[in-house]
């Protein structure tokens, strides 16, 4: 088993925090704390399963460690867990292993980045790529010879159908659904529940049944 920190303190990461401490057969991670640049009013606000999470210190506690740890960034916007991985980067002690988490499958051929989290219930199919950072909530699916860009967020129930690219900072959201072999610039938000088409260029946003650009 290996020790880990968790970075932030929402939602998003009390998913994972729950994830990995009941929803793995094989557990492989212990969570030592989180971090989070807003310190709470009492130290272990973070209760799964009856179980606390102790707060650890802000970025800069954590950028002061002189020995290595994992590292986990529990964000759910691709822009601010792009701008925090970029800080916590600075110190080459720090480490951001790839988490499959619960239930997910995914296929052993795919290639994937680090400090990607890949939650319970989602799959990941066959000749996949990942960038680096990537979050693929939970219940999302990505098919064959997708290949999804660096800081991407893929929500809850999201559908990616074959061949589809998705490139970096984009953020897909709940229960959206990307036909076959569309191309999804950078930057882009696609709706909940939105399907996609048609092809969507980089830096907007994309809403409906068929998705248009607001």
């Amino acid at each position: 088993m290996e020790d880990i920190i968790l970075v932030g303190s929402g939602g998003c990461m009390r998913e994972l925090l729950w994830q990995i401490l009941e929803g793995q057969d094989d557990v492989r991670w212990n969570v030592i704390g989180y971090v989070d640049n807003e310190k709470p009013e009492r130290n272990d606000i973070c209760y799964v399963g009856g179980k606390c999470c102790p707060y650890l210190g802000d970025d800069a506690w954590l950028l002061m460690q002189k020995k290595e740890v994992n590292v986990a960034i529990c964000v759910g916007s691709p822009r601010l867990r792009k701008k925090i991985a970029l800080k916590l980067q600075e110190n080459h002690y720090l480490k951001f292993p790839s988490l499959i988490l619960g239930t997910a499958q995914v296929c052993s051929d795919i290639q994937i980045g680090c400090g990607c989290i890949i939650s319970t219930g989602s799959c990941i199919s066959t000749n996949v790529r990942l960038g680096n950072f990537v979050f693929v909530n939970i219940g999302a699916m990505v098919h064959h010879d997708g290949s999804i860009g660096d800081f991407v967020t893929v929500s809850p129930g999201a559908a990616l159908a074959g061949a589809v690219k998705v490139q970096e900072m984009s953020d897909i959201g709940m229960g959206a659904h990307i036909i076959q072999g569309i191309q999804i610039g950078k930057g882009v938000t696609v709706g909940a529940g939105s399907v996609v088409i048609r092809d969507i260029d980089d830096n907007c946003t994309a809403v409906g049944v068929p998705a248009r650009i607001l």
